[in-house]
């Protein structure tokens, strides 16, 4: 009788040889694809887990969402829900475009028709924001497909797409604060004037155009339905620390400071001699890896979301 030969899977470049490792290694996207390909179903069979494959085997769905939801609960993952919907749109997308240039290498498309194709997947990454302006999920996953894949289209449209998303979707503009390189395109560039003060930079159109949407920006975080439309989306703390540091949000988790009372002090987690006072982070919309904050007023507060 042959001898069954154990094999390990790779989940995120690490080897799986466990449900525990796969617990503590856990990637959507490799655990989707060896789902796909069965190599999942295999492997649960060669290391003897005949019970987690008797449930993998169940799953019904053709849903990618669905199918990762079910192996989620099945392999009991620690896993945010919102990280599980962005991660399986990028897949998603990543997949559309492979088909998509599949078919130009076939077909031999020519350059003005891959153009427009180019600008219709734009704009439908852009109609996906439009038609859910509440789900972050969705708009963080179109936001990094429109900067990874159609750059140079925003590039050109942002000034409008701002103004377009200032009427429909307030959460998007942070989310594209928020993405290290859709940022550079709302936030306007500073220089040190001969006084030694950071002021705007507006030596041309463009920095104009700049400095309006930035000015926007700062009046648009403190409009009262602000808050409202952002919802749990937006965290906050208020309370007085004693003179001390308190660790407000743990190292390992990316947050985007949006406002803080004057007086008050953040700084990434356990980050010493990294203090950012209210001058530092407002207007700047600063990103810290974890948060620890000082305060001596039991009203101030510091405003801040998730990365």
């Amino acid at each position: 009788m042959a001898k069954t030969i154990k094999f390990n899977l790779i989940c995120d470049e690490k080897p799986v040889r466990t449900i525990e490792d796969l617990q503590n290694n856990f990637s959507i996207e490799d655990i989707l694809e060896y789902y796909n390909n069965l190599l999942l179903h295999r492997w649960l069979r060669v290391r003897g887990y005949d019970d987690k494959l008797e449930m993998v085997n169940s799953i019904s769905s053709e849903n990618p969402m669905d199918i990762i939801k079910e192996l989620i609960k099945i392999f009991d993952i620690i896993v945010d829900e919102e990280d599980v919907e962005e991660s399986v749109y990028m897949l998603k997308y990543l997949d559309e475009r492979k088909e998509l240039c599949s078919i130009y290498e076939q077909q031999e498309f020519k350059t003005n028709y891959i153009i427009d194709d180019y600008q219709t997947g734009y704009y439908q990454l852009v109609g996906g924001i439009f038609e859910n302006p509440q789900n972050i999920a969705i708009i963080k996953a179109n936001i990094e497909e429109i900067t990874k894949n159609y750059s140079w289209i925003l590039e050109l449209n942002h000034r409008d797409l701002y103004w377009d998303l200032r009427k429909k979707s307030k959460l998007a503009i942070i989310c594209l604060l928020m993405n290290e390189k859709s940022r550079k395109y709302f936030l306007p560039i500073k220089k040190t004037n001969d006084s030694g003060e950071i002021v705007l930079d507006i030596d041309n159109d463009d920095e104009n155009d700049k400095k309006k949407m930035y000015y926007d920006i700062c009046d648009l975080i403190s409009e009262p339905e602000f808050r409202e439309e952002l919802g749990e989306n937006l965290l906050s703390f208020a309370g007085m620390t004693d003179g001390y540091w308190k660790d407000l949000e743990p190292k390992g988790k990316k947050f985007m400071i949006i406002n803080m009372g004057f007086g008050d002090y953040v700084r990434s987690a356990g980050e010493s001699g990294g203090d950012l006072s209210s001058v530092d982070v407002n207007g700047e919309f600063v990103m810290v890896d974890g948060i620890d904050y000082k305060s001596n007023s039991s009203t101030r507060e510091l405003i801040y979301m998730e990365v």
